[in-house]
């Protein structure tokens, strides 16, 4: 992992083999300081450092013996507000919290986390210790029994806004510079081809710079009715069996035998002829795994759910075959089927 300590870590720390420790927000962030994008300055509060504190105040206990009860959750909940972080956290709490805010505490931030529904919880602008502490409690207490990792990030100041599509001709805002706009267009082309389709780029000029805010799929059609959007707008390769639903864009790496699991590459969508739990820790680096046989042990593949968390397809006959290495495809790990190319170009 190359990480440091458990409980708060930088984003350029993070990464994909992390994602139950900092969340999948947070690796995204991680992945766009790897390709040179700015982003606003911030950290995570790693789903360790709730363990940790539920542990330390005995919440842990309580939290075991609910059995998903909501009402008993729901105290647990306001328990969690009132309760103390222990000071050996706490410390190392604010000391990041001082570094990106400001000595005097004023500079702005935003914490916000993904809930298990997948939707943000996000409060915006937020100074001073106690509001600080406050919100990742509140955040903590919306989720008592699950973990969450929480984002703490600048707050950019107001200025000139703006989006572009990653996609050529780009349309910039004829408002930048002309040094602006290269920097832009550089992010443009970095982000296109790591995800292999067009993105929408939010952004914000602050003291000259450019900076990324947020990054959106640019083909809001696709999110709401995959299967009826890209069946609509791509060859069908071929159809298997589906393991583990999402979809995900990238190029093939065919593993013929599962003792070269290292050659695994990050972001590789993964071609397998064999399949057992021994290869499940190299495939949390990739974006999806296609098996060309179908896996009789239901263990493993309940197994491989938890654990890796990306879109599966097995029963592709011949798989290993008929695909070439580093093509660039579309998974469906939810109706089974795989497309040529992106999602769109």
């Amino acid at each position: 992992m190359g990480i440091t300590t458990p409980f708060i870590i930088k984003f350029s720390e993070a990464n994909k083999t992390d994602e139950d420790l900092v969340g999948k927000k947070a690796y995204e962030l991680g992945e766009l300081l790897e390709m040179g994008v700015s982003i606003p300055d911030g950290f995570v509060i790693t789903t360790e450092f709730y363990k940790e504190f539920v542990h330390s105040t005995g919440i842990d206990k309580e939290i075991a013996k609910t059995q998903s009860d909501e009402k008993l959750l729901a105290s647990i909940s306001e328990k969690i507000i009132h309760e103390d972080i222990p000071s050996k956290l706490v410390r190392e709490l604010l000391k990041s919290y001082k570094k990106l805010s400001g000595t005097f505490r004023e500079r702005p931030l935003n914490i916000f986390s993904l809930n298990t529904e997948n939707k943000m919880i996000i409060y915006s602008n937020i100074s001073g210790d106690a509001n600080f502490i406050l919100k990742i409690k509140k955040i903590w207490a919306s989720s008592p029994a699950k973990p969450l990792a929480i984002i703490v990030q600048e707050a950019i100041p107001s200025g000139i806004k703006g989006k572009v599509i990653s996609k050529e001709p780009f349309v910039l805002d004829k408002k930048i510079t002309k040094k602006q706009e290269e920097e832009l267009i550089n992010y443009c082309n970095s982000i296109r081809k790591h995800y292999y389709f067009p993105q929408e780029i939010e952004y914000v000029i602050s003291k000259d710079k450019i900076i990324v805010t947020k990054i959106s799929p640019f083909a809001p059609i696709v999110n709401k009715s995959p299967k009826r959007a890209l069946s609509a707008t791509r060859k069908v390769l071929a159809k298997g069996i589906p393991v583990n639903p999402g979809i995900a864009v990238g190029p093939i790496k065919i593993v013929h035998d599962i003792h070269h699991k290292k050659t695994i590459g990050k972001g590789d969508i993964v071609i397998l002829s064999s399949f057992d739990r021994s290869i499940f820790n190299e495939l949390r680096k990739a974006k999806a795994v296609i098996l060309d046989f179908i896996q009789p042990n239901t263990l493993n593949k309940t197994i491989f759910r938890k654990t890796c968390h990306i879109p599966a397809i097995e029963g592709i006959k011949n798989a290993t075959k008929i695909f070439q290495n580093k093509k660039i495809i579309t998974v469906n790990g939810g109706n089974g089927e795989i497309y040529s190319g992106g999602l769109i170009y």
